[in-house]
């Protein structure tokens, strides 16, 4: 048999047909001759299975095609492409676990997985001829009608668009960014490291105590008896939304910061970068990386996998951004960073089946159109000078909000008073009532000066 020059593969024998399977924003279900999936391209992949397509327990794992010491970020967070010349190819061996009815990786440290990853390897030819391996893509092709050459360019162009998408929204992640998240990864039997999630796994502050389950992290042999499994525990940054303000601040500088969350982000932004390297001078710039990282990694967990701790800690940490306003001008190129990569995000929103803020229940994406109202109010009416690249950066976010979900983001364009003409042709005059929410008219916050006489 002709010898076959392998593109990076991901192999998956033994996969029953009608699993749901899933790799970055795609998803489909397997058939019978399903075996993987060729032409992976360089960068990070996530890979997840599920029972169906409704909501049953998923689980995947993170991976990297490529040399995974280029997966860091520069300043800019942009990925560094490596050579893959002395790499050699990417075959990467799952297997399928009976009992959980999960993927894992084939493990280093066992014999018998290594000989079974060599087994498999060594009958890829044979898969790829039988037309066994599916081709990558990166979004479904759309169905069009008309010439074929037309339909080719289309394709190509969909392709190439969600490529894009899925760097923009990967482009931050990192080996030090999902060990501290997940944890420690899993290595396989090349070597490389793989980092395991599912659908149940959840951060302490958003663990709900059930009844005869012990907690994560608590009692994990027991809760591996209760569940079929061992769940992982996420460690999410800390952010506490209802304590903004340094220890021991009182009068004027808590309820500033309570209005401006710009020094919690701040001290955020230190504490990250602190842990990260062992240097004296922190460069800030490691722990906006990792913020954004974390926005990216919550973001397509819930994507993907339907986490709901995740969805929580995506909903803290633009809680904390989007209410920042002197670090609108201060940290200019992470504000806008942040911008451009929550368009990104709402743009892949409606890959989830029912739409990704349905997830949320009866508030749906109501908490992201007050977020967006009020840093728009910080941006054009607190901030004076602000950047213009925050500027540029939230009009098109703005714009894309106002055609997709007919979100009006400026807060004078609603009337509050005016005449409402009745069924009898009677006029009233009518008054709007402030929404405590917005912070504005009876709800404005202020600041009272007590003089030092009155001082607590």
């Amino acid at each position: 048999m002709a010898s076959v020059t392998p593109s990076p593969t991901i192999l998956v024998p033994h996969l029953p047909p009608k699993t749901l399977v899933g790799i970055d924003l795609i998803t489909f279900t397997s058939t019978p001759n399903f075996h993987g999936i060729r032409d992976l391209p360089t960068g990070w992949h996530f890979l997840y299975t599920g029972a169906t397509e409704s909501l049953s327990l998923r689980s995947g794992g993170w991976f990297y095609v490529g040399d995974i010491s280029a997966a860091g970020s520069t300043n800019d967070g942009a990925l560094i492409p490596a050579p893959r010349g002395s790499l050699g190819p990417d075959v990467i061996v799952w297997k399928w676990d009976t009992d959980t009815e999960t993927l894992a990786p084939l493990r280093a440290s066992d014999d018998a997985d290594k000989q079974e990853a060599m087994r498999h390897k060594a009958n890829l030819a044979a898969v790829w001829q039988s037309g066994g391996l599916f081709r990558f893509r990166s979004r479904v092709p759309p169905s069009s009608e008309g010439r074929t050459q037309s339909r080719d360019v289309d394709d190509d162009e969909n392709e190439e668009e969600g490529r894009q998408d899925w760097e923009g929204l990967t482009n931050r992640l990192s080996p030090r960014l999902l060990k501290r998240i997940i944890g420690s990864p899993e290595i396989d039997v090349d070597g490389r490291p793989r980092w395991m999630v599912t659908s149940a796994s959840t951060a302490q502050k958003d663990n709900e105590s059930i009844p005869g389950i012990p907690e994560p992290g608590q009692d994990s042999s027991r809760l591996a008896d209760v569940i079929g499994e061992q769940e992982s525990e996420f460690s999410f940054l800390h952010i506490d939304l209802k304590r903004t303000w340094r220890e021991g601040a009182i009068g004027r500088e808590r309820t500033e910061a309570a209005q401006d969350r710009s020094w919690a982000l701040g001290d955020l932004i230190q504490q990250v970068s602190n842990a990260d390297q062992e240097k004296s001078e922190v460069d800030e710039q490691l722990g906006e990386a990792q913020i954004l990282g974390e926005l990216q990694f919550t973001f397509l967990m819930v994507l993907t996998l339907m986490n709901f701790s995740c969805l929580q800690q995506w909903k803290r940490l633009l809680g904390l951004i989007l209410t920042c306003q002197r670090a609108i001008k201060e940290r200019e190129q992470f504000i806008s960073n942040v911008l451009r990569l929550l368009l990104i995000q709402l743009r892949r929103c409606d890959d989830i089946e029912g739409g990704f803020f349905d997830l949320d229940g009866e508030e749906g994406g109501e908490f992201l159109r007050k977020l967006l109202m009020k840093f728009r109010t910080s941006l054009y009416e607190v901030i004076e000078d602000a950047g213009t690249l925050v500027k540029e950066d939230f009009k098109e976010l703005e714009t894309w909000v106002t055609t997709e979900y007919d979100w009006e983001l400026n807060h004078g364009a609603f009337v509050r008073r005016g005449m409402l003409q009745l069924e009898d042709g009677e006029q009233v005059e009518m008054d709007m009532p402030d929404d405590e929410d917005d912070e504005m008219g009876e709800y404005a916050p202020v600041v009272v000066d007590l003089g030092e006489g009155n001082a607590l």
